[in-house]
């Protein structure tokens, strides 16, 4: 297990086969939020406080989950102080002291990832599925190229999104799961959680 804070309100932990092997958990049984995955989860919060000093009282969560190609996955974790404001789509419970009831807390994983080659290209796309589009929506810069990750719950808008948005960017494959990982850790993040809404607002 590797705990490492990439950012003042993000850190992203580490897991292996090992790990998942003592917790009973696999990435099937985290997506879809089983009680281990809960008190997996729960765990990782406190050792991230202990060694980080990431302390989440106060603050809501947003809890992305990817496998990786040792067959352990990666959690990217960001708390968002409640002040902020910031558009979100999805509930996210509060963190709660470990002395009060625990909420359950919804770990998205799967994001669609589709990389563009101008900024103009994104504009575009981003007004033509303004109207159909339900979800958080993150834009990265990286590498010289453009990656809008998409976080949707909905099958049936997924599907809706995947036709209209590869007519404009192409879609990344499989190892997209892997590579908003590697966007969160290393690309420059331009918009957080509402960049279908910016881009719209904005341009």
């Amino acid at each position: 297990m590797k705990i490492e804070r990439i950012a003042p309100n993000k850190i992203k932990i580490t897991l292996s086969v090992e790990d998942l092997k003592k917790w009973d958990v696999n990435f099937e049984s985290l997506t879809y939020n089983s009680p281990e995955a809960q008190e997996l989860f729960w765990n990782l919060i406190r050792r991230a406080e202990a060694e980080m000093g990431f302390y989440t009282e106060g603050s809501q969560l947003v809890v992305e989950a990817m496998p990786v190609k040792n067959d352990g996955f990666v959690m990217i974790i960001t708390k968002i102080e409640e002040d902020e404001n910031i558009a979100q789509k999805y509930i996210r419970p509060r963190i709660k002291k470990e002395t009060r009831p625990r909420r359950k807390v919804r770990i998205v994983s799967n994001p669609l990832i589709f990389e563009f080659l101008s900024l103009d290209d994104v504009i575009h796309a981003c007004k033509t599925i303004e109207s159909r589009f339900t979800g958080d929506s993150s834009l990265y810069k990286y590498k010289g190229k453009y990656y809008l990750s998409l976080n949707i719950l909905n099958d049936f808008i997924a599907d809706d999104m995947d036709v209209i948005l590869t007519e404009f960017a192409r879609k990344e494959s499989a190892a997209a799961i892997i590579k908003s990982g590697e966007l969160a850790e290393h690309g420059d993040l331009l918009v957080e959680n509402n960049a279908v809404e910016s881009m719209c607002s904005y341009f």
